[in-house]
């Protein structure tokens, strides 16, 4: 999601790993000729030539990034509230982790590590690996557990940061009910940030990448739904997680709607300038929007007529772009938003999965066979998981071609193994880790607060 400093209530690190390889592209293009000067009006022609160019930084693929994120709790018991100040003493003590890696609190009191970007997928789980035994110590040091889960299964939403980013987006949030609150405070992921892929045909260019990303989807919202809980009761959802995201504002949250073949540039400008503006960045405490003001609107001269309405500049438009949450979002490199945390090590099931189809042409065109029945059944996944006969075929297929395309690319044998073992205990028997948290359901239920 967004994040904030180590410890501390801002929110200056906002998507270090996307950013940390769009370092590697080329440089912002706020420099290019058609975009005006950092404090003119910006102009409804040039947020859509921004939007385009800067969303899908286009190249030979060659770099992965993640983020994992842990909801974090009192050993053994879910029921106690952490001290935050405890989490934030324990943030400021790992600022050199071994890999790079970097630190940040989510707005929920929720932990994330960034890796640095890795040019192959060894290196990506060697490195998280690396950090995350250095950060389990140091939180199991002060009898805190790290956990790989898609939503706080027990606890109730609560906002620990200050920022007037997070007082906005709660607002904005509660218009909705209690999902945008449960999303931003409750969730965690596993969200895999790859290179958009180049201008030329082919199963590297960034249309087809993005295009594949999308068809596979449902299948792997499926397969890996890990948040079947929330206050302690079964939700009727395999992903809890992805039902909070599915209950708020489609408009910023929905899938960007792209035909087959057409390019996603087209389609995430009119997706993000069409998005209501959550929050508008100032210097004072308060960052409040006019509500239902759209991004589109305010360049097309909406200031002109709203009392306390400034005109917007290219930085307004950059972080409008930071509101947007999408499965799949564009900012540069683009990043998979849509597969739930994991328990233990199996992040690096999902992890791999992603890789493979995307580094192995024959697995990627197996895969979006496999997933062809569901694709778009978005909602269905997160619901049903493999309980549904077609998810259950289509998670199977597509981990499948994933596992053999894993070998073509050479991936290490601890990976491929983890994957083996996950396709055994789970997919291969229509089940997803949220099957296996249902059957724990007395543990959780006894500790509901």
């Amino acid at each position: 999601m967004d994040r904030g400093e180590r410890g501390k209530n801002l929110p200056a690190g906002i998507d270090d790993g996307l950013d940390a390889m769009n370092d590697q592209r080329d440089g912002l293009m706020m420099s290019k000729p058609w975009v005006e000067g950092p404090q003119e009006p910006l102009s409804e022609a040039a947020a859509e030539a921004y939007v385009a160019s800067t969303c899908f930084k286009t190249g030979p693929p060659t770099l992965l990034g993640l983020e994992l994120e842990f909801v974090v709790k009192h050993d053994h018991d879910w029921s106690v509230l952490v001290d935050d100040q405890r989490v934030g003493k324990i943030l400021d003590t790992l600022d050199a982790l071994p890999a790079a890696g970097s630190l940040t609190l989510e707005p929920g009191g929720q932990v994330e590590l960034s890796t640095r970007p890795s040019p192959d997928l060894s290196g990506l789980t060697g490195d998280a690996c690396s950090d995350l035994a250095v950060i389990r110590g140091a939180f199991c040091a002060e009898g805190i557990e790290l956990v790989g889960v898609g939503l706080d299964p027990v606890r109730s939403p609560r906002r620990i940061l200050d920022h007037p980013r997070y007082v906005e987006m709660e607002r904005c949030f509660d218009r909705w009910g209690d999902a945008g609150r449960t999303m931003m405070c409750s969730t965690a992921a596993v969200q895999v940030t790859v290179d958009a892929g180049t201008e030329a045909a082919g199963p590297d260019s960034f249309g087809a990448r993005w295009e594949l990303l999308h068809d596979v989807g449902p299948a792997l919202v499926a397969a890996f739904a890990n948040s079947p809980f929330r206050k302690g009761r079964p939700t009727g959802w395999k992903s809890s997680r992805q039902q909070s995201w599915l209950g708020f504002d489609p408009a910023r949250t929905g899938p960007v709607h792209t035909c087959a073949g057409a390019d996603p540039r087209q389609a995430y400008q009119r997706y993000a300038l069409d998005a209501d503006l959550m929050l508008i960045r100032g210097e004072g405490v308060s960052w409040r929007a006019p509500t239902g003001l759209t991004f589109r609107s305010w360049v097309r001269g909406a200031w002109r007529t709203l009392p306390g309405l400034r005109p917007p500049v290219v930085a307004d438009l950059d972080y409008h772009l930071t509101t947007l949450f999408p499965p799949v979002r564009a900012r540069g490199a683009v990043e998979v938003r849509y597969l739930d945390a994991q328990d233990g090590d199996d992040w690096r099931v999902p992890v791999a999965v992603v890789a493979a189809l995307l580094d192995d042409a024959e697995a990627g065109d197996r895969a979006r066979d496999a997933a062809a029945p569901v694709q778009g059944r978005w909602a269905a996944a997160a619901h049903d998981g493999l309980q549904d006969g077609a998810l259950a075929r289509a998670a199977l297929g597509t981990l499948a071609a994933a596992h053999d395309g894993l070998r073509r690319i050479g991936a290490g044998q601890d990976v491929v193994a983890a994957v083996d073992a996950f396709l055994e205990r789970y997919t291969s028997r229509g089940l997803s880790p949220a099957d296996e948290q249902l059957r724990r359901s007395d543990v959780l239920q006894s500790q509901a607060c």
